[in-house]
């Protein structure tokens, strides 16, 4: 067995960098993709920053894939947070949602409990 053939001998140090790009770029998209949810959004966007921080090796620049992933979740981490504050806010003083979420409950056979922001003016 010829010793520069050894797989011992093959360190790569850039070899688990790409894992971690398109791991950011998953967790980018997703982040997008679950902004219906609001709340969901916000940690998988957290997971794309962290990701496209650990791609990043010493003093070199993200690749493409990583800085597509870190942009990706930013947005996304920004409007979660922004469909969330505002979900909160239309629950909190409209009280037309508050009488469908009364609906809600009372259709599935459950008595709404009763918490002051829920009170009607």
């Amino acid at each position: 067995m010829n010793p520069n053939e050894s797989t011992y001998n093959s360190y790569n140090p850039d070899k688990g960098r790409h894992s971690f790009e398109t791991a950011s770029l998953v967790m980018g998209i997703l982040s997008l993709l679950l902004l219906c949810t609001g709340v969901l959004s916000i940690p998988t966007g957290a997971l794309g920053i962290l990701f496209a921080t650990l791609s990043k090796k010493g003093k070199n620049p993200l690749n493409a894939s990583a800085l597509l992933g870190l942009i990706f979740s930013i947005i996304g981490i920004a409007a979660g947070t922004a469909v969330s504050i505002y979900a909160v806010y239309m629950v909190m003083t409209d009280p037309s949602v508050i009488e469908e979420v009364r609906q809600m409950y009372a259709r599935y056979g459950l008595e709404m409990p009763d918490y002051p922001i829920f009170y009607q003016q």
